[in-house]
C-alpha cells in the first residue's frame, strides 16, 4: 500500500499553509500518516473532506464523517484514504487538515486535493475468447474447466508474403489482421478527466528476463509500434481520450524450455514524476507445443518424390491407401531438397492453441540435411508455425524418427490426456551405448510439460530411431489403442513353423532370393545377435509398460529381424521392418516384408493380418525395398502426417 508523504511546515516558516495535489486510483487505499505534522502545541486536528473520499483509522473499518476532529492520540497510527468513484475533473476531491492549539487557533493548514482515476489492465482471464473487465483472477493461473488465467500463443506462423521466410515473432511489427489474430489482446481502461494530471503517465512493463519472451504492440493497426520486446522492458503509452479503451497486442516469442517455464507477468503502472503510484498486473501462460499421436485422425500425408523416380510406384500405391483413408497426399518435388527422402526425420508436426485460435506448428529437427528448408518453404504460413532447436553436432538420434508420442494414458492415478512424448537414447544397463538426443531438443520437449516425456533405449540401433521397434494403432476397445512392437522371437517362430511343415526351402527376402528358411535358422551368429537385440527391445517394453501403465494385453508383437551393422555393435533391420508403418485410422501402410510364400501368400504378411485385421484394420503391404529399405529406412521414415488436434483443451486439464 502506498504511503502519501506530506512534508511538515517548518516551525520558522512565515507561511502556515501547505498545498498538495495527488492522484488516487479507484478502490486502492493509501496510507495517510499525520503524526509527523503535529507540533508540541497541537491539541486538536480538524479534518474536512469534499467529494467522494473515504477516510478511516487503520484499526477500524468504520469510515470517519466528512468533517471530524481528532486528538493527537488518535493519529498515532496512519489513516487509510480511499476513493471508489473516478473524478469528473482534475482535483475535484479535497481533504483539508487543520492543526489547532489549546486556544483553538490554527497552527497550520494542509490543503490536499486529489484526482481519482479508474485504471486497469485487462486480459481474457476466463478463457472465453473475450477480454473481460477487471477479472479478480487476471494475475493468477489455475488449470481446469473452471480455471482461470490468460494464454499467450507464440506467434510462430507467417501471415505476410515475403522473400524472407521468417516467423511473425521474428519481426517487430504487426503484419495485418491475420497477425493480430495470433496475438493475445490486452485492454488498458482509463476513466477520469480528459487529461492525466500533470506529471503522470502510464507505463507498460515486464521484467528484463521476460522481455525476451514477449512483444507488446500499441494499438491494433498497421501503425502499431513496439512497446515491449527484446532489449526493451518498458514502454510509455501515448496520451489519448480517457474514455477510449486502448487495445494492446501481445505475442509470444519463445516456447517453454529449460530456462523458461512459460509464465509471463505484464504490468501497467501509473507514474507521477518518476514515482510509481499504482500498478496493475496480469499473467500469461505461454501455450505449449503439443504432439499428435497415431490415434488422432490424419489430414495430410507428406512424401518426397526422388529425382531418380525410385519411389514412383510406392507413391502411387500410397496414393490409393490415403484415398481409401480419406486423407490428402502432398507429394514434394525433389528439388531444391536434393532428393532427401527421409521426411519423418526432418520434422514433427504438432500444434499450439489458445481460446479461440489454433495453429499447427512444425518442430524442425537439428538434422539439417536436404530437407532442411522444407518446413520454412512449404509449411510455414498462415496458422502454420515453425520452431527449431539447433545442435551443431547433430547425430542420427536427433532425427525425428526418434521422436514419437503415446496416445492418452492414465497410470498410478496420474492422467496424461495428451499422451507422453517418447524419444530414444542410451540405457544404464548397456554402457557401451552412450548417445542421446541433443540436449537442446530434450530441453524443449521437457519444457512443454503437458506431455511428460519418457526416454527409451534406441542407441542399440545403427540408425537409432524408436520407430524401428514400436508404433501405436487406434482401436475401439480397452485403452483405445494398441502398442505394436517388433519381436525377433516371433520372426523365428514363423520360420520354425515353416521348417516343421517341410517348407525350409522357401526363400526369404524374395527381392534378392539369396537365403532360405532353413539356411537362416542355421545361422547361429544371427540368432545370438537377435537374442541380444530382443533383450534391448524387452527393456523398452518394460519401460513402456511402467511409464504408460500398459499390460501385455495392450501390446501386439509383430515379426521383426535385425542383423549386426557394419561395426557389429549396433543393429539394422534384416528385412523390411513392418513395425515402421504409416497409421491412417484403420488403414495401415506397412512395408512389404518379402517373406517366404506358400501358394503365393507371404507368411509374414499372413501373421500380421491375423494379428491386426480382427481389430478392424486394413493392412496395405507396400513395396519400399529400393527407395527406403536399402537406405536403412521404411515407409514411416519416408512420410510425415499432419493430424487433427485433440478435442480436449490443454488449459482445461
Amino acid at each position: 500500500m502506498r504511503t502519501l508523504k506530506i512534508s511538515p511546515i517548518p516551525s520558522n516558516s512565515r507561511v502556515n499553509r501547505y498545498v498538495h495535489q495527488d492522484v488516487l486510483v479507484t478502490g486502492e487505499p493509501i496510507n495517510l500518516s499525520l503524526k509527523s505534522l503535529l507540533s508540541a502545541s497541537t491539541v486538536l486536528v480538524e479534518l474536512k473532506m469534499t467529494g467522494e473520499l473515504t477516510l478511516r483509522k487503520s484499526n477500524s473499518e468504520i469510515p470517519l464523517p466528512q468533517k471530524k476532529s481528532l486528538s493527537p492520540e488518535d493519529l498515532s497510527a496512519p489513516l487509510i484514504l480511499q476513493a471508489n468513484t473516478y473524478s469528473e475533473k482534475l482535483n475535484d476531491r479535497t481533504l483539508d487538515i487543520s492543526l489547532l492549539d489549546g486556544e483553538d487557533r490554527i497552527i497550520a493548514t494542509y490543503n490536499l486535493s486529489f484526482t481519482v482515476l479508474q485504471i486497469c489492465l485487462d486480459v481474457d482471464a476466463d478463457r472465453d475468447g473475450v477480454v473481460e473487465e477487471n477479472n479478480p483472477h487476471k494475475a493468477d493461473w489455475k488449470a481446469g474447466k473452471n480455471g482461470y488465467g490468460a494464454i499467450l500463443l507464440v506467434n510462430s506462423d507467417l501471415d505476410v508474403d515475403s522473400s524472407y521466410r521468417e516467423s511473425n515473432y521474428e519481426d517487430s511489427r504487426l503484419n495485418g489482421l491475420l497477425d493480430i489474430r495470433d496475438c493475445s489482446l490486452m485492454v488498458v481502461r482509463q476513466v477520469g478527466p480528459k487529461d492525466l494530471p500533470s506529471g503522470c503517465e502510464l507505463i507498460i512493463w515486464v521484467s528484463p528476463k521476460n522481455s525476451n519472451y514477449v512483444r507488446i504492440f500499441d494499438e491494433l493497426d498497421s501503425g502499431s509500434h513496439e512497446l515491449v520486446g527484446p532489449g526493451r522492458k518498458e514502454g510509455r503509452l501515448r496520451k489519448r481520450d480517457t474514455y477510449k479503451d486502448l487495445f494492446l497486442a501481445a505475442e509470444g516469442l519463445h516456447y517453454r524450455d529449460r530456462n523458461f517455464d512459460g509464465e509471463i507477468f505484464v504490468n501497467l503502472s501509473l507514474v507521477k514524476d518518476d514515482e510509481t503510484l499504482y500498478t496493475d498486473r496480469v499473467r500469461f501462460e505461454v501455450a505449449p507445443w503439443i504432439m499428435t499421436p497415431n490415434t488422432l485422425s490424419p489430414k495430410t500425408v507428406y512424401i518426397l518424390r526422388t529425382s531418380s523416380g525410385s519411389n514412383r510406384d510406392l507413391i502411387e500405391d500410397l496414393r490409393q491407401v490415403v484415398g481409401e483413408a480419406n486423407v490428402q497426399l502432398e507429394v514434394v518435388p525433389p528439388l531444391p531438397y536434393r532428393s532427401d527422402r527421409w521426411m519423418q526425420d526432418e520434422i514433427e508436426i504438432g500444434y499450439s492453441e489458445s481460446p479461440g485460435h489454433f495453429m499447427y506448428v512444425v518442430l524442425d529437427s537439428p538434422r539439417d540435411r536436404g530437407l532442411d528448408d522444407f518446413a520454412e518453404e512449404e509449411l510455414l504460413g498462415t496458422d502454420f508455425g515453425h520452431v527449431t532447436r539447433l545442435n551443431k553436432d547433430a547425430t542420427t538420434l536427433d532425427s525425428f524418427g526418434n521422436l514419437e508420442v503415446s496416445p492418452p494414458v492414465t497410470f498410478n492415478g496420474v492422467n496424461y490426456p495428451f499422451g507422453r512424448i517418447l524419444f530414444g537414447g542410451d540405457h544404464p544397463n548397456a554402457p557401451q551405448y552412450s548417445m542421446k538426443m541433443a540436449k537442446t531438443v530434450r530441453d524443449f520437449l521437457y519444457g512443454q510439460k503437458i506431455q511428460s516425456p519418457v526416454e527409451l533405449f534406441s542407441d542399440w540401433l545403427d540408425v537409432g530411431h524408436i520407430d524401428e521397434f514400436m508404433t501405436f494403432v487406434p482401436v475401439k476397445t480397452g485403452k483405445g489403442f494398441k502398442l505394436i512392437m517388433a519381436n525377433t522371437d516371433k520372426y523365428y517362430e514363423v520360420l520354425r513353423t515353416l521348417e516343421n511343415q517341410d517348407q525350409g526351402n522357401l526363400r526369404l527376402r524374395s527381392r534378392q532370393g539369396k537365403i532360405t528358411v532353413s539356411e537362416l535358422l542355421k545361422d547361429e551368429e544371427l540368432k545370438q545377435d537377435n537374442a541380444r537385440f530382443q533383450t534391448y527391445i524387452n527393456w523398452n517394453r518394460d519401460i513402456l509398460k511402467k511409464e504408460l501403465g500398459l499390460t501385455e494385453e495392450d501390446i501386439i508383437d509383430l515379426p521383426g529381424l535385425y542383423q549386426a551393422a557394419g561395426n557389429k555393435k549396433r543393429a539394422e533391420t534384416f528385412s523390411p521392418n513392418m513395425v515402421n508403418m504409416l497409421v491412417l485410422n484403420q488403414h495401415l501402410a506397412i512395408p512389404k516384408p518379402f517373406g517366404p510364400k506358400i501358394k503365393g501368400e507371404c507368411q509374414l504378411e499372413l501373421f500380421v493380418r491375423k494379428s491386426l485385421e480382427w481389430l478392424g484394420f486394413t493392412c496395405h503391404f507396400i513395396d519400399d525395398w529400393e527407395p527406403y529399405f536399402l537406405g536403412r529406412g521404411e515407409i514411416h521414415c519416408g512420410t510425415n502426417a499432419r493430424r487433427k488436434p485433440f478435442s480436449q483443451k490443454w488449459w482445461e486439464v
